[in-house]
């Protein structure tokens, strides 16, 4: 599984995260990256579930101090306002910058282009302009 497809498994695992209580969220987590139960299209490898699973939980645990940098690049705007999707791109892209050490400019890319497949017509420039203010 390449990189980026990797990436979009852990945006949809956060991006789902959004629709469950706290209590609910790591049962749903290991729903969505059990092979037992994934759709064929997934083809995820048992190791690539486990790592997708983990990572999600780790933005997930970190989540406040993600949304703190998030908030800090939001210029007249609530973190409440940002879209479903758009935040759980951000949230994956800031994870990679701050925890994962990720070259920003990668991070940036990647979750532009994620934006632009799962977002609407101006999620991919709502995310560079956010990521840009965090990356400096």
């Amino acid at each position: 599984m390449s990189k980026r497809q990797f990436r979009i498994e852990v945006f949809k695992g956060v991006f789902s995260s959004a629709f469950y209580d706290d209590e609910e969220k790591e049962t749903q987590l290991e729903q969505l990256f059990n092979q037992d139960v994934q759709y064929d299209k997934l083809a995820l490898s048992e190791k690539e579930s486990k790592e997708a699973n983990a990572k999600c939980q780790d933005i997930l645990e970190n989540i406040s101090d993600i949304d703190k940098a998030i908030e800090k690049a939001l210029d007249n705007w609530s973190i409440n306002r940002i879209g479903k999707v758009e935040l759980a791109i951000l949230r994956v892209a800031v994870y990679e910058i701050q925890y994962d050490k990720l070259e920003p400019a990668i991070a940036i890319n990647e979750a532009v282009e994620i934006a632009k497949e799962y977002g609407g017509d101006k999620s991919g420039a709502f995310v560079n302009g956010i990521l840009a203010k965090i990356a400096n």
